[in-house]
């Protein structure tokens, strides 16, 4: 099984959010799930990491063209993964390099998993409806899953091209304990 597993990446963890991304690191690399993650800091770093330490494959798509400008210019770490994948050039406009960064990871994954998050995340997690994944939105991490998840019920109930979000598949949980159960689904169908 292939996840990605988008999430804030700029904000100051908390221990039990880092206890809880540990928590699904290592029962992603118990099943053994191939991870992908941005490559950068936050949520999903704690993921990559823990998933790392026990044993996992965990692919990171980095906004920079090499590894000192990964560590350099974005600060991001890269014990986090275990392959890392960098932008083939440096882009005029930032926005252009993050929109191609985010739709070169869209095929990767079976399952989506979104924990809090901000205008990164709640853009990948637009683009995950147009791919029609199954998307697991994380509740007890605050921000871009909250957003989210109210946008999404808001256009359903109105209807705004059904298209869109008709074959995705949004699963919303309370906590880590509730997404990996919910994985455990996924898996057996």
């Amino acid at each position: 099984m292939k996840i990605t597993v988008y999430g804030g990446g700029y904000k100051k963890l908390s221990d039990r959010e880092i206890n809880q991304c540990q928590k699904l690191g290592n029962y992603l690399a118990s099943i053994d799930a191939e991870i992908q993650t941005g490559g950068g800091t936050g949520y999903p770093y704690q993921v990559g990491k823990a998933a790392v330490l026990s044993g996992a494959r965990v692919w990171g798509r980095s906004p920079a063209v090499n590894e000192k400008e990964h560590i350099e210019k974005f600060n991001f770490f890269l014990d986090g993964v275990t392959d890392m994948v960098y932008m083939d050039k440096t882009y005029e406009m930032p926005a252009e390099g993050l929109v191609r960064r985010m739709n070169d990871m869209q095929p990767f994954s079976d399952v989506v998993i979104a924990l809090g998050g901000n205008w990164g995340t709640m853009y990948e997690l637009m683009l995950s409806l147009y791919y029609k994944k199954t998307i697991i939105l994380v509740g007890e991490f605050e921000g871009a899953v909250e957003a989210f998840s109210w946008v999404h019920d808001f256009m359903g109930k109105r209807d705004f091209n059904p298209k869109v979000h008709l074959g995705a598949t949004i699963i919303k949980v309370k906590d880590i304990d509730a997404a990996i159960k919910e994985i455990e689904k996924c898996r057996k169908k």
